[in-house]
């Protein structure tokens, strides 16, 4: 669906439910042609193609695709998008010598996501996309070279995993860091001017008040956690 000016929001549907099959929500800005964030599952890809249809947005204007980190639920359609679309694949360097490297072993298991994939290794800083400004921001704590996606003129942030409405994100999965997932969610809450946070599964976070009220939320538990001993 269309959530304000330039910016669809497409949400999985199973939420905040993490015990069942995983795909992420997909966000799109329409600049002079369309940007995602995480794409989701293949399995998911032909609905998704659908619901952008019906918003109005044609798939073959698709010219890049931004990946907030490499869990085959957020990346998997990427692909196939990239061979149908010709768009390019933007992950962050880190991220992609985590692919490659010390995760390697678990994703060749799934046949994932193969060395045919060619993707633009990208760092912390601006990042103009189709006349969008944006700004990539190192957000470690999920997975260790993650991303955090900044829309100033938007007002909008994209965090991937790292929280989500009411809860930080998981740490205590392979390439988590629990010291990183805290300071990553403290840099964000820095982020000023924030009025809308799309994240990675869960609803969208839509206006100012929601926003730092989320954020009370998340360093609540930070607290909880570093009191139970999770450092």
């Amino acid at each position: 669906m269309q959530l304000t000016a330039g910016v669809y929001f497409y949400s999985s549907p199973g939420g905040l439910d993490f015990s069942g099959e995983l795909c992420s929500n997909t966000i799109v800005l329409k600049g002079e042609k369309l940007t995602m964030v995480d794409p989701g599952t293949i399995q998911r890809l032909p609905e998704l193609l659908e619901r952008m249809v019906a918003d109005g947005l044609d798939p073959a204007d698709l010219e890049s695709v931004i990946l907030t980190h490499s869990h085959p639920d957020h990346l998997e359609a990427s692909p196939v998008l990239a061979e149908r679309f010709g768009c390019r694949l933007y992950i962050s360097r880190v991220e992609r010598e985590f692919l490659s490297q010390s995760a390697a072993v678990f994703y060749a298991q799934h046949q994932f996501p193969g060395p045919e994939v060619v993707f633009e290794l990208c760092e912390e800083g601006p990042l103009v996309i189709s006349g969008l400004e944006l700004k990539l921001l190192s957000t470690p704590g999920h997975s260790p070279g993650g991303l955090s996606i900044l829309w100033p003129l938007g007002k909008l942030l994209m965090t991937g995993d790292l929280f989500f409405p009411g809860t930080i994100g998981a740490f205590n999965i392979f390439g988590g860091n629990s010291g990183d997932m805290y300071k990553s969610v403290a840099r964000l809450r820095d982020m000023g001017g924030v009025e809308k946070v799309l994240c990675g599964h869960g609803p969208a976070i839509i206006d100012r008040d929601m926003v730092i009220q989320n954020y009370r939320a998340l360093f609540a538990e930070i607290a909880a956690k570093k009191a139970g001993g999770l450092m």
